[in-house]
C-alpha cells in the first residue's frame, strides 16, 4: 500500500494527492490517500485502487504501508520513518527540502523536487521505492533504533539531572 500524505499547511489545491494518484492509477499498488483537511475547488479523480479521504490517523496508516509519498514535512517524515516506512519526499517549502535531502542520504527514500513532479516522474519513483528493497530494510532499521532509545526518557532524564544540580 502506498499512502499520500498531503501537507496540512501547503498545497491547497492537492497537487501532489491529484498527481500520485494519477500516476498510480494503472500500477499493482493500493493507494491511501489523504487532503489533510484540504478542500481544492475543483474535485479529484480517484481511480479503482485507491481511497481518498479528508483526514486519517498516520499512526495506524502508516503502520500497514509500504511507502509514504508527502510534501517532507518534518512530522511525516518522523511519523514514517519512526513506523519503519521509506519515503518519497515532494518538497514544496520551507524545511521539506532538507528534509527530503536527508531522506535521501539516509537511504530511507527519495526527494522528487517540485518543479520535476509529474506523473511519469513520481511513477518512476514509487516503482524504484518499492522494487529495492534496500530502502524498506532501512526504514525499518531507524524504527527499530528509535524504540530501543526512547527519546522522550532521555530528555526527561536530562531535565531531571539538570535541575539537580541548579
Amino acid at each position: 500500500m502506498v499512502l499520500v500524505a498531503a501537507s496540512t499547511a501547503q498545497d491547497p489545491e492537492c497537487r501532489l494527492v491529484r498527481v500520485a494518484l494519477e500516476a498510480l492509477a494503472d500500477e499493482p499498488v493500493r493507494v491511501l490517500a489523504t487532503t489533510n483537511g484540504h478542500m481544492p475547488s475543483e474535485g479529484i479523480e480517484v481511480p479503482a485502487n485507491a481511497r481518498l479521504y479528508g483526514w486519517l490517523s498516520y499512526s495506524q496508516a502508516m503502520a500497514a504501508a509500504d511507502l509514504v509519498v508527502c510534501h517532507g514535512g518534518h512530522g511525516t517524515v518522523a511519523r514514517a520513518l519512526g513506523a519503519g516506512v521509506p519515503v518519497l519526499c515532494c518538497p514544496a517549502v520551507g524545511d521539506m527540502a532538507e528534509n527530503g535531502a536527508r531522506v535521501g542520504w539516509a537511504g530511507v527514500g527519495l526527494a522528487l523536487p517540485w518543479r520535476l513532479l509529474g506523473r511519469a516522474s513520481l511513477r518512476v519513483a514509487v516503482r524504484r521505492l518499492l522494487g529495492d528493497p534496500g530502502f524498506a530494510e532501512r526504514a525499518l532499521q531507524i524504527a527499530r533504533w528509535g524504540e530501543a532509545h526512547d527519546g522522550a526518557a532521555k530528555g526527561a532524564e536530562l531535565v531531571e539531572a539538570y535541575g539537580a544540580r541548579t
